[in-house]
């Protein structure tokens, strides 16, 4: 079976053996959303999904080699220790879950081989991604990492630092009528007609338990669903949600279209404080918030080890420049307090914005 994943300016075939089939399907079902039959372009990268046995894929010495710290996430389910052996001109990451067989210089050699079982699924999707996320910045691509929603075919798109209240933003602004999730995790900007136009990457929520708990329905869910010792953690604990159970919780299924950019919001919660508004307005300030949040500053683990594709960045920087132009567009807005957040009242141009401090 072949199928291509098309996305912006990156196709990815899979040629999927039919053995593996069955552990791959939760990986296509997670990109149901940008998978086809056919190539939209010009295939960027070939992996070839196999079924994966440990002890009869691989020689014995190699479970004696260390193991090398590959990925480290906050979410643990992310985390990605592997054993890894060069040979052939190509590299091997090795453990029980994933066998990754690289190649050197994806601009010489664009083919991946993948080993995988049931417990590959998320390690999968990571290797993906940052295939994806990768070559589009080596092609100018800006990719943002911030979390967002849309209405009318406009995304308010929302950022910060970890414990900000992203998330409890998000869920405060989907209860308002009207607002859809848009996505969780990733945001690929492109400029058309003087204007930002986002494209989500579909994200795997991690969620925190208080979070969780403030929401019987979510709760619920989750004890059936996803994790049925939630009851044990601490409010702090943080539990990575099946998209599908998430998205049916909020009512709004992942769509892969794009949105015009008209709002960035940037929360600080301070729980029992009235909340407060602040829409910045100088140039400046503006673009170091923008800056903070793209994501060749904020993940950049993938220099450790993903040598076959290191974007040179003289495009990339190319294409951050331009945001800039046409920056202007967007609004944006410090919140700070309690985030129960109406966003149509928070976005309203008010005399408030223009005696901004």
């Amino acid at each position: 079976m072949s199928v291509y994943l098309n996305f912006l300016h990156t196709t990815v075939r899979f040629d999927v053996a039919e053995d593996a089939e069955g552990v791959f399907a939760p990986v296509r079902r997670f990109f149901r959303h940008v998978i086809a039959p056919t190539a939209a372009g010009e295939v960027t990268f070939s992996v070839d999904v196999r079924s994966y046995h440990p002890d009869a894929d691989v020689a014995p010495e190699v479970w004696e080699l260390p193991q090398s710290v590959i990925r480290r996430s906050n979410a643990a389910e992310f985390n990605f220790d592997a054993h890894v052996v060069d040979a052939g001109g190509r590299r091997q990451y090795i453990n029980r879950a994933t066998l990754l067989d690289a190649p050197a210089d994806t601009a010489k050699d664009n083919t991946f081989v993948v080993r995988i079982t049931e417990r590959s699924t998320v390690q999968v999707l990571d290797f993906v991604r940052d295939l994806v996320i990768r070559h589009e910045e080596n092609l100018g691509t800006v990719v943002l990492h911030a979390s967002g929603l849309h209405r009318d075919g406009e995304a308010v798109i929302i950022a910060g630092p970890k414990g900000a209240g992203k998330t409890t933003t998000l869920l405060s602004a989907l209860r308002r009528p009207g607002w859809k999730y848009f996505t969780g995790d990733k945001l690929f900007c492109t400029i058309e007609d003087g204007e930002i136009l986002v494209h989500p990457w579909r994200d795997y929520p991690y969620v925190g338990v208080g979070t969780i708990r403030a929401d019987a329905r979510l709760e619920q869910m989750v004890r059936d669903d996803v994790d049925d010792r939630i009851d044990t953690y601490e409010p702090g604990h943080k539990i990575l949600i099946d998209p599908d159970v998430f998205e049916s919780w909020l009512g709004a299924e992942f769509t892969a279209e794009p949105k015009r950019l008209t709002a960035l919001l940037l929360p600080e919660v301070m729980p029992g404080e009235p909340l407060t508004v602040r829409h910045l307005t100088d140039p400046n300030e503006r673009w170091a918030h923008l800056n903070k949040i793209v994501d060749r500053q904020v993940d950049t683990t993938f220099f450790t080890w993903q040598t076959y594709l290191v974007p040179d960045y003289t495009t990339f920087y190319r294409g951050l420049a331009e945001l800039r132009t046409v920056l202007g567009s967007v609004d944006m807005v410090r919140l700070r307090g309690t985030l129960d957040v109406d966003p149509e009242a928070v976005l309203t141009r008010t005399a408030d914005k223009e005696n901004a401090r």
